[in-house]
């Protein structure tokens, strides 16, 4: 066989292999723990990412950004590892040694554990995530040298042809059995993410208060961290006299408070579902921080989480907005862990970026500490924009001539909702809509009203509210970056008779 056609051979056959890695890699990471190269990667990619470009994708994609941007590492390594296997076949063919797939195999762990690993951040060797990482990869690459050097049998001279075709199958065989196990592993959570994220299946105008398993869960990670809260704790550090550490008992001993707030993700779109409303239950931020004796030199607070997110805080806000809390409830139980458990700072008024979920470490500094997203570029205050948006009727619904009921949501922020307006000409006139009082003043407003159409034909219908200072939605159009969206949500029905 010339080397053209070896080189081929080996890379169809490092495909197969780099399938079976890779699915052995997520049954190692439910099995064992082991963190798959794909979700050690996502950070750097992330890093690297142009933050317009992410804005893009997620105002175009929204959940099923995580599951492109994974199943894209995914194919990038199988290729890689398809790459590989050609380049062993092509030596193979030219200058056979024994044990050649294996030597192989063992760069291409080198390369994982030397290079990918410490640029992931997860240490030379991995071993920032335990002492069994290397050994683990060293396994899983083993698995693929073996799948290379199977290669081999069907190239042997004197088999005869019915054999050849049975070996010929085998390639397609293995290779199935590795896409299938990652497909038993993954596809089920990708499907999830989008088609059946929690705030779907809230139908019909919003509840006051969210249902926890409908609330919005938005995280940068493909796998979040799970902490222990009988072995976690919290520290306040940096610039203070008194250095503290509290368990998570000692956390919810402090004086409390219960707080009624809504969060939006600041890639939510115009009219979307990432906007829940809950009752938290924490210790005002400002309180904790004055526990650990802040020096005259520190202004703000910078927060690090389990899962390497990070936030700054200035001082003077924590301490003129009250309702600024590290939460540790959510509607009176616990916080579940896609809602960052054991706790999580909460920041009314703003998006739900400026508040780190699964919260390590508070320390104050003497400038803001550049947070995960806005070293790519998002806006470093993420005040929440006035918004509203209709529950009912979705876009596009068919009605019969007669009373139809439209509702939705409104928020500000803190700057409160005074006056919710629907238009059903497409904005050419206003009706005020009837706006039920709010859980709290941190929360959003729920709005109704019945509307007759005068007959039949299509509706444009838009919505538009007005914060409590007097000051109406923009009417602009932006996208999620760097800002947050703005612009009146729009829905399309048609009445017949």
């Amino acid at each position: 066989m010339n080397r053209a056609a070896a080189a081929k051979s080996g890379f169809a056959w490092g495909v197969v292999g780099g399938l079976v890695l890779v699915g052995l890699m997520y049954l190692a990471s439910a099995v064992l723990g082991l963190r798959p190269l794909t979700q050690a990667l996502n950070e750097p990619l992330l890093s690297i990412m142009p933050g317009f470009v992410f804005g893009f994708l997620i105002d175009t994609l929204q959940h099923a950004g995580k599951v492109v941007e994974e199943v894209g590492l995914i194919v990038a390594m199988v290729v890689a590892l398809g790459v590989l296997g050609a380049v062993w076949s092509a030596v193979q063919a030219r200058r056979p040694f024994p044990y050649s797939a294996l030597v192989f195999a063992g760069i291409g762990w080198l390369v994982v554990v030397l290079i990918l690993l410490p640029v992931a951040g997860v240490g030379v060797l991995g071993l920032n995530d335990g002492i069994p990482t290397p050994i683990e990869w060293a396994v899983l690459f083993v698995a693929y040298g073996m799948v290379l050097e199977a290669s081999v049998a069907p190239q042997a001279g004197g088999t005869d042809m019915g054999r050849r075709r049975v070996l010929g199958a085998v390639p397609l065989g293995i290779g199935a059995v590795g896409l299938a196990l990652t497909g038993m592993l993954r596809v089920q959570n990708w499907y999830a993410a989008i088609a059946n994220p929690p705030e779907a299946g809230l139908t019909g105008p919003s509840p006051a208060l969210t249902p926890v398993g409908n609330f919005y869960v938005v995280s940068k990670n493909f796998s979040d961290p799970v902490v222990d809260g009988d072995a976690w704790k919290l520290s306040l550090g940096g610039l203070v006299d008194k250095p503290q550490t509290l368990t998570l008992a000692a956390l919810r001993a402090l004086p409390s408070v219960t707080q009624v707030v809504t969060l939006e993700c600041i890639s939510n779109d115009v009219g979307g579902p990432q906007m829940s409303t809950g009752s938290f239950t924490g210790v005002k931020l400002s309180d904790l921080i004055a526990l650990a004796s802040p020096q005259a030199s520190g202004s703000w607070a910078a927060f690090h989480a389990v899962d390497g997110y990070s936030e700054s805080l200035p001082l003077g806000l924590i301490n003129s907005q009250a309702s600024i809390i590290v939460a540790y409830e959510l509607n009176g139980a616990p916080l579940p862990t896609g809602h960052g458990f054991p706790a999580r700072v909460l920041v009314p008024g703003h998006y739900g970026m400026k508040g780190p979920k699964w919260l390590q470490s508070i320390d104050v500094v003497t400038a803001e500490a550049g947070g995960y997203w806005e070293q790519q570029g998002w806006d470093h205050n993420a005040v929440v924009k006035t918004t509203s948006r209709f529950d009912v009727p979705r876009d596009g619904t068919i009605y019969k001539l007669g009373a139809i009921e439209i509702a939705g949501v409104a928020f500000a922020g803190i700057r409160a909702i005074s006056k919710v307006e629907y238009s059903t000409d497409g904005g050419r006139s206003w009706t005020p809509a009837t706006v039920d009082p709010p859980l709290s003043d941190l929360s959003w407003v729920l709005w109704r009203a019945m509307w007759t159409p005068k007959g039949e034909g299509s509706y444009t219908l838009v919505v538009r509210a007005t914060d409590g200072s007097g000051s109406t939605q923009s009417s602009s159009t932006a996208p999620s970056f760097p800002s947050g969206s703005s612009g009146y949500h729009t829905v399309h029905v048609d009445v017949s008779k």
